[in-house]
């Protein structure tokens, strides 16, 4: 037994020695964006109290028992909690912390949370809106933003991507204005 024991602790020792240590990057205890989206909830949270202040305020009298009483407690319990996450996360690392500048750090961070594609669809969006608030009609702008969006997300297909949008546009056409009688002009 002891001979066994032995050859375990010798093996054990000269696999530590033998392997070289690698060096980690230290440990992040949070997600990129965790902290700014911890303070957003938060203010969201504050708004909202606010919100339910107000109500209860304009209750009739204001009491433990009206109706304005739920949401100002959520929303109370909200903030409470926001806020300790808050002072909890202030010490934590995140990915981000090993930039030294605020704007280094906004650019990383808009990068991770906000990649170019999202970026492009969402200014594809506003355009379309864009388009519809100017008198546009309906059928073309729709057209035009499903059949390019999909080209640019899929990367071509672009004979697919006809089929597709025909086939979106044809069942929003019979549904919503054979059907149900709306009219998209």
């Amino acid at each position: 037994m002891r001979d066994h024991e032995q050859v375990e602790q010798v093996s054990e020792t000269d696999a530590e020695t033998e392997a070289p240590k690698e060096e980690k990057a230290p440990a992040e205890d949070l997600k990129s964006g965790e902290k700014v989206f911890t303070i957003a909830f938060f203010l969201v949270g504050v708004f909202f109290f606010w919100q339910a202040i107000q109500l209860w305020i304009r209750m009739d009298p204001p009491r433990a028992s009206s109706a304005a009483a739920l949401p100002l407690f959520t929303s109370g319990i909200w903030v409470v909690l926001s806020f300790v996450t808050i002072l909890e996360n202030i010490r934590k690392k995140t990915p981000l912390s090993r930039y030294k500048t605020i704007k280094e750090k906004l650019k990383r961070g808009l990068a991770y949370t906000y990649p170019k594609e999202s970026f492009i669809i969402t200014l594809a969006i506003v355009l379309y809106c864009v388009l519809l608030f100017v008198g546009i009609d309906f059928y073309i702008v729709s057209t035009v933003f499903l059949y390019a969006t999909m080209c640019y997300l899929s990367r071509g297909n672009f004979i697919k991507n006809i089929l597709w949008t025909a086939i979106f546009m044809g069942f929003t056409f019979v549904v919503f204005q054979v059907i149900f009688g709306v009219v998209f002009s």
